[in-house]
């Protein structure tokens, strides 16, 4: 719902933008006002400082309004980053799980004895298959090993031994 929201406010803040500038742009060659009247004078020496203003005022305006609008939707930003964030956990969790069953398929495949070794296999396929989700998620070895090892008791028939 918030983009809608977004929208409408950008439409309404260019469509104030074009009442206020309509003066500068409407630069008709038949006079609006007639040329009898002092408003027809005093228009034509205000138009040229009206025209200045619009057009030295009106884009400093419009970034203003667009950095406030930035920093407005900073909110989304961070959603979208935590969003990022869990996905990038689940799929290194599921990548633990993988390294895991990869280990145990590569010693033999069988109700295996997991081991040092098996978990340092595990541990190094996770460092090849996924640099990039550890060095965001900033996990180091032993953090790795503590996810892989959590990954144990979630592997059927296998029994487990640390040493």
């Amino acid at each position: 719902m918030r983009p809608y929201f977004t929208i409408g406010l950008v439409v309404v803040i260019a469509a104030i933008l074009a009442f206020v500038a309509y003066p500068a742009f409407a630069q008709d060659a038949a006079p609006v006002i007639a040329p009898s009247s002092i408003w027809f004078d005093l228009w034509s020496i205000v138009q040229p400082v009206v025209v200045l203003l619009v057009s030295t005022v009106g884009p400093v305006l419009v970034t203003w309004i667009s950095a406030r609008l930035i920093s407005w939707l900073k909110v989304s930003d961070d959603a979208k980053k935590a969003e990022v964030e869990a996905r990038l956990r689940e799929a290194l969790h599921q990548s633990a799980m993988n390294a895991l069953k990869y280990a145990l398929a590569k010693s033999g495949g069988g109700p295996a004895v997991i081991g040092s070794t098996l978990i340092s296999e595990a541990v190094r396929y996770v460092e090849d298959k996924n640099p990039e989700a550890l060095d965001k998620l900033k996990v180091s070895g032993d953090g790795l090993r503590e996810i892989i090892m959590s990954k144990i008791p979630d592997l059927p028939d296998k029994t487990a031994s640390t040493g």
